[in-house]
């Protein structure tokens, strides 16, 4: 076993407010109090999950959050070198080590610091350089600030860059979406992830929205938008090869390839969820507790723990293999459930063919169908669901 390895840092700053991941936003002085407490408790939990797993490397790392790069280098550092030491093969192994950052943390004493650990994959939060839109969004930095890092990045950083973007923003525009694409090319990003903004019930901005103190784009405004960013990818030789994601060949996040290919991949961090194969086409979900002191004290022990198979797993490796360009292999299906995916989910190359197609032995969506594939997983659930008792294993149990 050569898993993936995903860590949660959950502090930032501040919170955008379009944000509902798990993080809290503590002052300088707590997180100095805090952070050793999430260093120690990701250092014994790293080790449980050695022992228990018995793995030489990681095939991938991602530390993520939260902000990771609002850590105190000190303890980034020694979170670094802690998961340098768990890997009785060397780092050799792991083809990709990213690490996400803000732009108004990144210098040139922090890019030394991930690169003198093994870094080599930077990812930036940019998701806007219209300076209307992201104070609106909540975010820290203007869009000169956040250009003066991109360009420093260029000039200092040997590794593989990528930078979130995101549309339907309030203020944003089509025109500017599409110069953020142009710009982030030029400096040498050879990774894109384009995300829709999507009002989670509880945020600032959400609440804004609610009550008419924030406009938002409407479809058409987000259509154009989405379009635009679209067209200024595939102008410049990006690849669509998932959902949300872009990449000049090459250079796609091998990390979230396991993610939607659904290899193992174990997690460290309040909130981290894990995934291990278990045997017959079952998944063992590995899930922290999202709540930080009782991860403090005892990281496996609040640790749940869920079996995933029969048709739940089924229909989850589906949806993830859906949303990429490469699909869902029918024959690795096959051998992976000991079900054949047609009969399963039904003919969806027949029922959809303008969002999905049989190429290769594999289901792949279409350009149209990356951005309607919920109306085809919604029938993949229908036509699975009628065959449950007969797909449904005897050993499906939750501990």
């Amino acid at each position: 076993m050569v898993p993936s390895l995903y860590v949660h840092v959950p502090f930032c700053m501040s919170r955008c407010a379009y944000c509902d991941f798990h993080s809290s936003a503590p002052d300088r002085a707590s997180l100095s109090a805090i952070a050793p407490r999430w260093l120690d408790a990701i250092e014994r939990h790293l080790a449980e999950l050695s022992r228990r797993f018995d793995f030489p490397a990681f095939s991938t790392i991602y530390i993520g959050g939260g902000t990771p790069s609002f850590l105190p280098p000190a303890i980034m550092a020694a979170a670094l070198s802690a998961i340098a030491r768990s890997c009785r093969a060397g780092l050799a192994g792991a083809t990709e080590w990213s690490v996400e950052a803000n732009p108004e943390d990144i210098g040139p004493d922090f890019l030394s610091l991930l690169a003198a650990h093994g870094v080599n994959r930077l990812s930036v939060g940019v998701q806007s350089l219209e300076d209307k839109a992201r104070v609106v969004a909540g975010r820290r930095g203007s869009a000169r600030s956040t250009m003066q890092v991109l360009d420093l990045l260029a000039a200092r950083w040997p590794g593989r860059r990528s930078a979130d973007l995101m549309y339907g923003l309030a203020s944003q525009t089509a025109a500017g979406l599409a110069d953020d694409v142009r710009a982030l090319v030029d400096r040498g990003f050879g990774h894109i992830s384009l995300y829709e903004l999507t009002l989670e019930e509880g945020t600032p901005l959400e609440r804004n929205a609610r009550a008419g103190l924030v406009v938002l784009p409407d479809d058409d405004e987000r259509a154009d938008q989405y379009d635009a960013a679209c067209e200024a990818l595939l102008a410049a030789g990006y690849r669509h090869y998932e959902v949300s994601n872009w990449a000049v060949p090459g250079q796609e996040c091998l990390h979230n390839m396991r993610y939607w290919n659904m290899d193992d991949w174990l997690a460290l961090g309040p909130s981290g969820v894990g995934n291990v194969a278990a045997g017959r086409g079952r998944f063992l979900r590995l899930e922290n507790t999202a709540d930080d002191m009782c991860y403090y004290d005892d990281p496996s022990g609040s640790m749940r723990e869920v079996v995933i198979s029969g048709i739940d797993a089924m229909f989850e490796s589906l949806m993830m293999a859906l949303r990429t360009a490469c699909g869902l292999d029918i024959a690795g299906f096959r051998e992976r459930f000991g079900h054949d995916a047609i009969e399963a989910f039904g003919p969806l190359h027949e029922l959809f063919p303008e969002s999905i197609g049989l190429e290769a032995g594999s289901w792949r969506a279409t350009p149209r169908g990356m951005d309607t594939l919920n109306r085809v997983l919604v029938q993949a659930m229908s036509n699975i669901e009628r065959l449950r008792n007969r797909y449904t294993t005897s050993d499906e149990e939750t501990r």
